[in-house]
């Protein structure tokens, strides 16, 4: 070949290109352009050597998102420098090789060293995400290299390599993008989906025609097989303000609105009643104004000036309990000692109609030849019937469970003589004490009886506040905690037969008042009023449930406290089928499935509610026979955290003091299926079902309460329609990390619904710094399949967890120092302030923006408007195995 012949440097790397970047610069090809492209016997060696070196490294070998180890990447990198070297020393005369190589690595490679060599030494690359722009920069000079790697080869063979693999997915890659575009259709499969047949394809029906409108509504694919779930767990207001800030970072990039459910647990729910309620606002958006919807330029999430103005509502209602005037949180007091009293009475009753059973009977029963001959009479039943029951037996084999009863019969009969006699006993002890000299005051019996009162209340809070005592202690304090309601019913009977016993017209004043209160108290008591239920409801609502104003002020551009029917949730067609989750609580019930469990996955829906137990009706029936039923009555009712009765948390012990004390946020919901003309509201009965832990499902109201109480992250119904595409927000209080929402869901899906969960926690776990690696995991879900054979089917969970990993800025940083406890601050505390509110909001658009790096999704980062499809295939090929 002649020189004339012979390529230029200009035409060898002016068009070489990688990932449409230039390798070398216009300055470079400028200064070396016209020199010969003709590389020796020494560049040809030191290509060789060097090419080892880079193929072998993390240099051009691709590092994946949880592979590898960052600071280990960087010293490969920096030691690039010193093989360069050595080789270039050695093969003396490379003059190819020496310039291209040298410029590359102080072009590309000695900025991003010298810049991650410094933040390495502070600590900066110890977390998974604080390392995204490494990887992002790690990235762009393995293009670099991999493009000087291509030139040594040719430099090596005289040729041009042939095309490289590392341009395309590898094989990991490629099997895991092709296992998640098998299809997956949605829907509760009548067969393994854990309810009636019936009732699922009833669901399966509502929900695609609402489904189906939404995706037709944003012109998305009303034809797609499977759908998109969004789960936002319980956590009172914390879980709410940090799943507000993630929501922002996916309506940022146009995700939020291809979401087909929401489904969402107490504190969850705040957030997600506030987003159905204001997507179903009935107002004519003005010409000009913005849109309200889910997309990015849409309201509530829309940004113009600072910060979104429904989003500033909901700051300004962070202390919503504490809201309202003077006037209101006396009230608001008021009723909850009104609750209290009336309860007291509730139980006072049962005293007081044992007190006047006795004024009759006693007279009679307490005669020395009555008592004798009734206590004869059961001891001889009782051991005739032990002498005659074996030669039963032995005459007529299979009739062991009737002779358990006829033996039990006499015993209960002797049993109950004995209780009698004792509480005879109890009535003389009484009857001394208030016969003490000196005791005119205050009586030995009345002081007796104050310190059996208190004796169980201090076990009591002695158990719920120390639950980590020695197992005697516990046990000790959990038998003196059992038996306050028998004392105090005890305490009530003396005090009303003594008074009683003074003359006929008190018994009969005595009777007067027990047949007054009966009718007071099982006829016309509303225990739902009583509660503290529709003032939760109510804080909740006037925070969370807005709609632009009708007619809007300057200073009150929001209608709040908002009534919207459940029926009518989303039927403008903008927002996810949303999902409210709450526990039907069924201590009381004869079903095997339930006596361990003791509770119900009970679901609202604008179409469907009911629990697989109690089987499902149409929503308006429901609101049909409760008046007071809407989204915010939901809403409440799935955040109802504290209550007598909680689900898998329910304690017989403390069930009795809670009710007692009014701490009862749970609410009795009236079923459509069983109506009746004397129950027309939930009375006393209901009351005692609570504090005894009697609650059941067959009766004429159901007792609901907080969704956490049985699952707390929202996901199950999600796993129960089989979702293919999942986000969990998991805002739970869990400063240890033990993932206890989590893990209890894991549980109950597989013995539900035989859906498996398969996920590693490891860069979730706290490190010696009290951080975790990262802010989110991504895992696999296997659903069951109706048939033994064909491939498995599988869903994608991206679970994102309330963390911090220690690259937060600064004001979260400055937050923490103040609040050690932050972000598991007690669930208690829904009183935040303006600075905790910004800190959890922030912390959750920081942990969403962490979900969209281009160290984990590459290229579709950069995309305009994201598909959740290609979002969650991308975060796939990144962090699964195949």
């Amino acid at each position: 070949m002649t020189s004339s012949e012979t390529p230029t440097w200009r035409d060898k790397l002016s068009s070489f290109r990688v990932a449409n970047d230039a390798l070398f610069d216009q300055a470079f090809v400028a200064a070396w352009g016209d020199e010969r492209w003709q590389p020796d016997d020494a560049d040809r060696a030191a290509a060789a050597e060097l090419h080892v070196q880079l193929i072998s490294r993390i240099t051009t070998q691709r590092l994946g998102y949880t592979d590898g180890d960052e600071v280990a990447a960087l010293s490969s990198m920096y030691a690039l420098f010193d093989k360069a070297r050595a080789v270039t020393s050695t093969h003396a005369g490379c003059r190819h090789v020496d310039t291209l190589v040298w410029y590359v690595i102080n072009v590309h490679v000695r900025p991003f060293t010298a810049k991650w060599h410094r933040q390495s030494e502070r600590g900066a690359l110890a977390a998974l995400d604080a390392t995204d722009l490494f990887r992002a920069e790690l990235t762009k000079v393995q293009r670099a290299l991999s493009g000087l790697d291509d030139l040594l080869v040719e430099i090596r063979d005289g040729r041009p390599p042939p095309a490289q693999s590392r341009a395309s997915e590898d094989e990991r890659e490629r099997r895991v993008a092709e296992a998640m575009a098998r299809p997956l259709p949605w829907g509760i499969d009548v067969r393994l989906g854990g309810i009636d047949a019936a009732d699922a394809e009833r669901i399966n029906a509502a929900e695609r025609t609402a489904i189906r409108a939404r995706r037709a509504h944003y012109g998305l694919d009303v034809d797609k097989t499977h759908a998109l779930g969004l789960a936002v767990s319980g956590g009172g207001i914390r879980s709410a303000t940090f799943a507000l800030g993630v929501l922002v970072a996916l309506a940022r990039r146009n995700l939020l609105h291809q979401f087909d459910y929401l489904s969402t647990v107490s504190g969850g729910g705040y957030l997600g009643s506030f987003l159905t309620t204001y997507l179903s606002s009935g107002q004519a958006t003005p010409a000009g104004a913005p849109a309200i919807g889910l997309r990015r330029d849409d309201l509530p999430f829309r940004r113009d000036d600072g910060e979104a103005e429904a989003l500033r509502h909901i700051r300004h209602f962070s202390k919503y309990l504490a809201t309202g005037s003077l006037w209101e949180r006396a009230t608001m007091t008021t009723a909850q000692v009104y609750g209290m009293l009336l309860n007291g009475l509730g139980i006072a009753y049962l005293g007081v109609c044992a007190a006047l059973v006795e004024l009759v009977l006693r007279p009679v029963v307490d005669r020395d030849g009555l008592w004798s001959i009734a206590t004869l009479s059961a001891v001889g039943a009782l051991a005739l019937v032990s002498i005659l029951l074996p030669v039963r037996l032995r005459l007529a084999r299979g009739s062991w469970d009737r002779a358990d009863r006829w033996l039990a019969a006499p015993a209960a009969v002797l049993l109950g003589l004995i209780a009698w006699k004792l509480l005879g006993g109890f009535h003389a002890l009484y009857d001394v004490g208030t016969r003490v000299p000196g005791s005119s005051a205050i009586s030995a019996s009345s002081i007796a009886l104050i310190a059996a009162a208190i004796i169980p209340l201090l076990a009591s809070a002695i158990v719920g506040l120390f639950g980590r005592l020695a197992v005697p202690i516990r046990v000790i304090l959990t038998v003196i905690a059992a038996i306050a309601a028998p004392v105090f019913i005890l305490g009530v009977d003396l005090a009303a037969y003594h008074w009683a016993e003074v003359s006929p017209w008190r018994a009969v004043a005595l009777a007067g008042l027990v047949g007054f209160a009966t009718l007071i108290l099982f006829f016309v008591l509303d225990i739902n009023f009583t509660s503290p239920h529709r003032h939760y409801r109510k804080k909740l609502a006037e925070a969370y449930l807005i709609q632009p104003a009708k007619r809007p002020q300057p200073a009150a551009p929001f209608d709040s406290n908002v009534s919207l029917p459940l029926s009518q949730a989303t039927v403008q067609a903008r927002g996810p089928y949303h999902l409210i989750n709450c526990a039907l609580n069924v201590p009381g019930s004869r079903n095997p499935a339930m006596q361990g469990r003791l509770t119900d996955f009970f679901v609202f829906s604008q179409a469907f509610c009911g629990s697989p137990l109690v089987g499902y009706e149409a929503t308006d029936k429901w609101e049909a026979v409760d008046p007071h039923l809407d989204v915010g009555t939901a809403m409440a009712i799935s955040g109802a955290a504290a209550a007598p009765q909680m689900g898998l948390s329910t304690s017989r012990q403390l069930a009795f003091w809670l009710a007692l004390l009014n701490i009862r946020l749970s609410y009795w919901l009236r079923d459509p299926r069983r109506l009746s003309r004397v129950f027309a509201t939930p009375t006393l009965y209901h009351l005692f079902s609570e504090m005894f832990s009697l609650t059941h499902e067959n009766g004429h109201f159901l007792n609901l309460s907080d969704g956490g109480h049985i699952e707390n992250l929202g996901v199950y119904e999600l796993l129960r329609r089989r979702c293919k595409l999942i986000v969990a927000v998991d805002g739970e209080q869990d400063a240890k990390m033990t993932f206890h929402a989590l893990t209890t869901l894991q549980r109950l899906a597989y013995i539900d619904l035989g859906v498996t969960i398969d996920i590693n926690l490891d860069d979730l776990r706290l490190n010696e710094r009290g951080m975790t690696r990262s802010h989110f995991c991504f895992c696999r879900i296997g659903y069951p399949q109706d048939t033994r054979d064909g491939e498995p089917v599988y869903g994608y969970l991206i679970y994102v967890k309330l963390s911090l990993t220690g690259n937060e800025g600064e004001f979260l940083r400055r937050y923490r120092l103040d609040e050690p406890s932050f972000p598991h601050q007690s669930t208690a505390d829904q009183f935040f302030t303006e600075a905790q509110f910004e800190a959890y909001r922030s912390l959750g658009e920081h942990v969403g923006d962490k979900l969209f790096l281009p160290a984990i999704i590459g290229d579709v980062a950069h995309a305009q408007d994201l598909a959740a499809e290609a979002w969650f295939t991308a975060i796939g090929k990144s962090m699964l195995e195949a």
